[in-house]
């Protein structure tokens, strides 16, 4: 009887200290901005989505303007960028989960913020439509794109996509998982057209020389952000700001847009 009324006693002392060792864990546990300093590490989202990311299929290393971005935002602390491939469709899933640590180019909905946190915009652009069928001036209104007639290719949980969609209610959407997808559907002539940011279409434009583009009125335009995970913590969401603060300031943010976004 003694034995068991010891043994109930240890018991209930480690049950009364589990939630103590617990608390001061959590209390030790790093932010995310100071694991990423320490580490020397940071894991960036990157979805195959030109000039926003590109992957080098020959050396698998990611260029674009994210990555220019990034690497002015991290180098000064000698901090690796690891790219983890995401899509946008899924990538509120992959920065919840911890798969990675940020996700730039994404845009600050109502809906994702929900869910995870947002940086300042680190630039902003516009949606525009891309067409290999005659003129784009068919499509100068968005009107004149809510048609049954109209069949638009866009990308599953992309900006315009998410934005869109509840406006264009009467056109024949295709939705494809991703960009390469979206503008196979333009090319093989299934899809009457396709939309996206002005920025994408602009780098399509002057990489393939063909197509017409135009902004449709009025004019939609949004920021684009940096995605981080939601913390009780707000240094790392607080350190980005000011990062892009400095790179607006000394130019640097406009140069790495200029390199990507040509006049139309």
């Amino acid at each position: 009887m003694r034995v068991l009324t010891f043994f109930l006693r240890v018991v209930a002392a480690c049950a009364l200290a589990a939630p103590l060792v617990a608390s001061q864990a959590r209390a030790e546990d790093p932010s995310d901005l100071q694991r990423i300093l320490d580490a020397k590490l940071v894991r960036i989202g990157a979805v195959q989505a030109p000039p926003w990311y590109q992957k080098d299929l020959l050396t698998n290393a990611w260029g674009g303007l994210v990555p220019d971005i990034m690497n002015e935002i991290f180098s000064k602390d000698g901090v690796k960028i690891d790219y983890v491939e995401t899509q946008w469709g899924t990538a509120v899933a992959g920065l919840q989960s911890g798969r990675f640590d940020l996700l730039g180019a994404y845009n600050a909905t109502p809906e994702r913020a929900l869910s995870i946190d947002f940086t300042k915009p680190m630039g902003s652009l516009k949606f525009a439509v891309l067409t290999l069928k005659g003129d784009a001036d068919a499509y100068a209104t968005w009107d004149q794109l809510n048609q049954p007639t109209v069949k638009l290719a866009a990308v599953d949980g992309a900006g315009a996509t998410r934005a869109l969609t509840p406006l264009l209610t009467k056109t024949s959407w295709v939705v494809l998982p991703n960009s390469d997808g979206m503008y196979l559907e333009l090319e093989s002539g299934r899809v009457d057209a396709l939309v996206t940011s002005d920025v994408q279409i602009s780098q399509y434009l002057k990489v393939r020389r063909r197509g017409s583009m135009t902004v449709p009125t009025p004019a939609r335009e949004e920021p684009t952000n940096i995605g981080l995970r939601k913390s009780p913590d707000p240094k790392l969401r607080a350190w980005l700001d000011a990062r892009l603060d400095a790179l607006r300031a000394d130019g640097t943010l406009g140069r790495i847009w200029a390199k990507y976004v040509q006049s139309n």
